[in-house]
């Protein structure tokens, strides 16, 4: 696994002189889409790529269905899905209710074992790509 990368020029427009520095850009690929995922796990495990569809959308549908009730959803060779909520600060304790509720979303948080394996990726420069 590597993660690759390019330099890119960019110049510091908070400082009246404008020096010209070079920045360290991670290059962007494709997302993976379901159908991809899919297919790369149906070859892998000599599934058929209806079952392991099937298999997909019920995970995804459990995984939401437990994070929007309040419980956190864990793998423990990859990591824990779960709610994060935003509050307003209430002055007393009859405000404090759903009203103070301002942002609620969806967080992830690695497990070890999975973080330390980002940690120790491989960078390579891309070297096909001139673009200096």
């Amino acid at each position: 696994m590597a993660v690759k990368y390019r330099s890119v020029k960019a110049i510091l427009g908070y400082i009246e002189e404008k020096p010209q520095v070079w920045k360290v850009q991670k290059l962007t690929f494709p997302v993976i889409k379901e159908n991809a995922l899919v297919e790369y796990i149906a070859n892998s495990a000599h599934i058929p790529k209806s079952t392991v569809k099937g298999c997909v959308l019920a995970i995804s549908e459990a995984i939401a269905y437990f994070v929007i009730n309040g419980h956190c959803v864990t793998f423990d060779s990859f990591g824990s899905f779960y709610l994060k909520v935003q509050t307003k600060v209430a002055q007393t304790l009859e405000e404090c209710d759903a009203n103070v509720i301002e942002n609620t979303t969806l967080g992830f948080r690695a497990n070890t074992k999975l973080a330390e394996l980002a940690n120790k990726t491989k960078v390579e420069r891309a070297a096909s790509l001139n673009l200096d």
